[in-house]
């Protein structure tokens, strides 16, 4: 008898359970206080089967780095067309509709690096990163073939509007991520109105 191999849906679904078991013991007990092996006898893998999709500990914190890239490129993409005064405007409206649907999943991560020094700085190089897709694709639309200051500028407040707009709405301040981020681009509009006076 052939053994039994995993399809591509029992993969994803290994994988998926090793990374819920280990953010949920990250949150209870701490990142530190958590090994591969604790992850592996609770997720009922061998740490071979954790290595194969996770490299460590952090990975798993940090597995949603692609997913996010990708969702930021589409959000690009589908923004191409746009006059430039609305362009900004909707890549981070289009990405905000993609962070809440992943709402659940911010939810379980942040406990976990908030007051983590090394998993909080990894957090500001992803949002670096971010900021450089988004200043890639700006400067893109606009037919340069890299940022220049303008775009820097302009990529850097977009990421600090999502900030900001994540921070209000994870505290119960809007009602929806979208919401948040229309709120704080009317805001940052209200505050360059009265800095150019």
């Amino acid at each position: 008898m052939k053994p039994r191999t995993l399809g591509s849906g029992d993969k994803e679904q290994r994988r998926a359970r090793i990374e819920q078991t280990a953010l949920e013991l990250f949150r209870a007990r701490g990142f530190d206080h958590v090994t591969v092996e604790d992850v592996c006898h609770e997720a009922r893998v061998a740490p071979a089967t954790f290595y194969r999709y996770f490299g460590s500990k952090e990975e798993v914190v940090f597995s949603y780095t692609d997913d996010f890239t990708q969702a930021l490129q589409s959000a690009l993409d589908l923004s191409a067309q746009l006059p430039e005064p609305e362009r900004l405007t909707a890549v981070l409206s289009r990405f905000a509709e993609f962070l809440e649907s992943r709402q659940e999943a911010i939810a379980l991560r942040d406990p976990i690096v908030l007051g983590h020094h090394r998993l909080m700085q990894r957090t500001l190089g992803v949002q670096r990163d971010l900021e450089g897709v988004l200043a890639v694709g700006l400067a893109q639309h606009r037919g340069q073939s890299e940022p220049d200051a303008m775009v820097l500028l302009e990529a850097g407040i977009g990421m600090l509007v999502l900030r900001i707009a994540v921070r209000t709405w994870r505290a119960g301040g809007a009602s929806s991520l979208i919401d948040a981020t229309r709120e704080t681009l009317t805001a940052l509009d209200r505050l360059a109105s009265t800095v150019s006076r």
